[in-house]
């Protein structure tokens, strides 16, 4: 079972605040169940509520 938190992000423009699922990778010494989780430098693209669209490093 993969473990998700949730991490707010702002929008530049009008300051409104968007919740993101992130993935947390399980502990465990198996490298391919590691690779499940967030990788260094992802990022994903986030739209508030007012519709303005951004990049967020996850």
């Amino acid at each position: 079972m993969q473990v998700t938190a949730i991490r707010e992000a702002e929008c530049p423009q009008c300051k409104k605040r968007t919740s993101i699922p992130v993935p947390v990778p399980a502990r465990s010494d198996d490298r391919a169940s590691a690779r499940l989780g967030t990788r260094f430098g992802e990022r994903r693209s986030v739209t508030c509520p007012d519709g303005h669209s951004y990049w967020v490093a996850l």
